[in-house]
Order: structure tokens, then sequence, then C-alpha cells
């Protein structure tokens, strides 16, 4: 098996909503811990309390098709344009919306502290 795609979600929010919407991620994340080809995630928090994105999401994910079928089942897209905001369980109960991509890693660059991760220069 082919390493998991990457999934990058830029969520943009009001600055006060983001302790919040930080403290309930495991809520707003429980539909994907039992969906297929989840592989898990990490949230990010923008140290600038202004940036545009406050809140970053990186998960893993097995395929294109598991992710899809993830989205299908529980989330909407606001618009019929298929990069359109996310709106889910969560995220469409007030002004948060999600900006979301899958990516396949292209290239890594070892951390020095720690080089054993070995660089690649193209897909697995």
């Amino acid at each position: 098996m082919s390493e998991p795609l990457v999934l990058i979600n830029l969520f943009s929010m009001p600055a006060e909503m983001v302790d919040d919407f930080v403290a309930n991620w495991e809520t707003n994340i429980a539909v994907a811990g039992g969906a297929k080809g989840f592989r898990g995630t990490r949230l990010h928090r923008a140290l600038d309390p202004s940036a545009t994105h406050p809140v970053v999401n990186i998960a893993r994910w097995d395929s294109v098709e598991d992710w899809a079928a993830t989205i299908r089942q529980h989330f909407v897209r606001t618009e019929r344009d298929p990069n359109a905001p996310l709106q889910g369980p969560q995220i469409g109960s007030g002004p948060v919306s999600a900006h979301s991509n899958l990516y396949r890693v292209v290239h890594i660059t070892p951390d020095p502290q720690n080089p054993t991760t070995e660089p690649s220069t193209g897909p697995s």
C-alpha cells in the first residue's frame, strides 16, 4: 500500500470562536474516527490571533474514495462547486467554514535534529 494522502483543511472563523472550536475538536471529527481509510489528524492553531485561517487540520486518508465517501455521508458543500467550503455537523452551526484539499507527498526534507527520515523526490 502506498503512503496515505494528506488532507489539509483550512478553517476560517471569528477569533472569539477559536477556543471553543479547538476544545470541541474531538466531537467535531467523531464521524471520521470510524470511517474507512481515516488515518488520524493533527489540529494546528495559528500563533497570530488575526490569521485568516486560525485553525488548520492535517489529516491522513488511504484514498480519495474513502475521504469522498465520508464527506458525502457527513458533510455538504454550500454550493455546487466541488471546491466550495464544507459545512457539517459542527462546522455549519455557526460562521465557520472549511476549505480542504487532498495532497500526495512529493518531497520530504529530513529534520536535521532527527535525520532518521529519508528524503524523497517523488510520489510513493
